[in-house]
């Protein structure tokens, strides 16, 4: 657990912070000079805050009031930059050793971070010699082996294209299930963000709007300019029901729900096993809102559900539909009116199984 509550000045504002963060990956998510990455330096120690306090498993870090200002190599907090920072003239392998602490307790050994991050091949290279997104993979690794109490993470897809980062993502959400620890990632892309994890922090000129699931911040006025004009994501873990390599599709469930999502194999691993969980993603304008089934069509995805609440955001309309777990869906207001749809009435979520990204 981390506790934060800290004043610290910025060229034109106070970064003001006073905010509890569980285990679990939190996305810090703001406009570029909003202050994320002001917050993760107050809580690493590369930035002084003027007042406060910061505490992280119940030892404190940083206090104005007893004086307290732990350095920054005591803390005992990984932080991963954008841009990885890893020793040139090292190969992988001598750069993954040279975070290991032999005086901690290890949660996972060198092998074990290797394979889990997919390393192996590529311990004798050299950095300028394997790819952007093996670079940030490196980096992490490296600063898993310092068996860190808090994982800092700021930007680490900006550095690598989009394919590299579906490489990226899924090892984050395993190293999350693996050490459990707390895991901040600081990031301007919400898309990025919440194919990590739907828990959100807000934060604008150098304050929190909004802490919370993604499903209630949409809700909320305070952040609702900060996500006019992006197309949401739906982010959702279920579990493998099925794998049928015949037919190229991985049938998913969410637990005891009856409503099955179909998403093409080669779009994920082709090697899932039944009860395996993933993470898949939808956005909100691949889906389409209908009154009743419709059979005889090529939309394999159809789910029905309960509209539990409707958004209005500018010209669209946001309906959050209840299929076992929350779908977010765009439509527009004249679809709203003549499809009759309000809070409490039953529809079919329909889209397209290419419309799915997965996670691995």
């Amino acid at each position: 657990m981390i506790q934060v509550d800290i004043k610290l000045k910025r060229d034109n504002f106070n970064v003001i912070i006073n905010e509890t963060f569980d285990n679990g990956i939190t996305g810090i998510y703001g406009p570029s000079g909003s202050g994320k990455t002001s917050l993760l330096n107050s809580i690493c120690g590369l930035a002084k805050p003027q007042e406060g306090n910061i505490t992280v498993n119940g030892k404190t870090l940083f206090s104005s009031t007893k004086k307290i200002n732990v350095p920054v190599e005591r803390r005992n907090i990984g932080y991963v930059f954008q841009e990885g920072r890893l020793f040139p003239h090292m190969t992988v392998e001598k750069n993954l050793m040279y975070g290991v602490r032999k005086d901690k307790p290890q949660k996972l050994s060198f092998d074990e971070i290797v394979d889990l991050l997919n390393l192996r091949h590529i311990l004798k290279s050299r950095p300028s010699n394997i790819s952007g997104g093996e670079r940030q993979r490196t980096a992490i690794g490296r600063t898993l082996l310092s068996f860190p109490e808090l994982l800092l993470l700021d930007e680490p897809f900006s550095a690598v294209d989009v394919n590299l980062r579906q490489q990226i993502l899924p090892f984050l959400i395993e190293i999350q299930k693996r050490v459990n620890i707390p895991i901040l990632v600081v990031s301007h892309d919400i898309s990025d963000l919440l194919k990590l994890t739907n828990k959100l922090f807000i934060i604008q000129k150098g304050k929190c709007i909004g802490f919370d699931d993604y499903h209630h911040l949409i809700k909320q006025e305070s952040v609702k300019e900060i996500f006019t004009g992006d197309v949401l994501l739906n982010a959702v873990t279920l579990k493998v029901k099925q794998v049928n390599h015949d037919t190229g599709l991985t049938i998913l469930s969410a637990d005891g729900k009856e409503n099955f999502i179909k998403v093409l194999c080669e779009k994920s691993r082709t090697n899932y096993e039944p009860g395996e969980e993933i993470k898949i993603f939808i956005r909100s304008d691949d889906i389409a809102l209908s009154a009743t089934q419709l059979p005889g069509i090529t939309i394999q995805n159809q789910l029905d559900g309960i509209i539990t609440d409707i958004i209005e955001r500018e010209n669209i309309m946001l309906c959050v539909v209840d299929v076992g777990f929350p779908l977010i869906v765009e439509i527009t207001a004249a679809s709203l009116r003549r499809l009759n749809i309000r809070i409490g009435a039953p529809v079919w979520c329909l889209f397209k199984s290419v419309a799915i990204d997965v996670a691995g």
